[in-house]
């Protein structure tokens, strides 16, 4: 079995280190969606000698992608906003923000 996953806030250093996890450990994926914020958008980054385009993150580049798995790194309030929609479409989610902390 394969997965849709993820990747928000895939420029910083803590989203490039999913990435590089990911990879090393060859984790099953069928279809991988980086996100990060406007300034990032169209920046392209590597993984598994494949190349792939950073898309802004907002829900209509979402909603459509049937996404697994979302591993999220860019904040709180990015979290607090953008967490819910992923688990609305479905989604997995695993925050390294403290916006769900107890």
């Amino acid at each position: 079995m394969s997965y849709n996953v993820a990747v928000v806030g895939c420029t910083g250093m803590v989203g490039r280190k999913f990435l590089e996890i990911l990879e090393e450990r060859d984790f099953p994926i069928k279809n991988l969606y980086l996100y990060a914020s406007a300034k990032s958008r169209g920046k392209v980054l590597k993984f598994k000698n494949s190349d792939f385009v950073v898309e802004e993150l907002e829900e209509k580049n979402i909603k459509d992608k049937k996404i697994d798995i979302a591993l999220f790194s860019a904040g709180a309030g990015v979290s607090l906003k953008f967490a819910p929609i992923f688990s609305r479409y479905g989604a997995v989610v695993v925050d390294n923000s403290s916006a769900w902390r107890m």
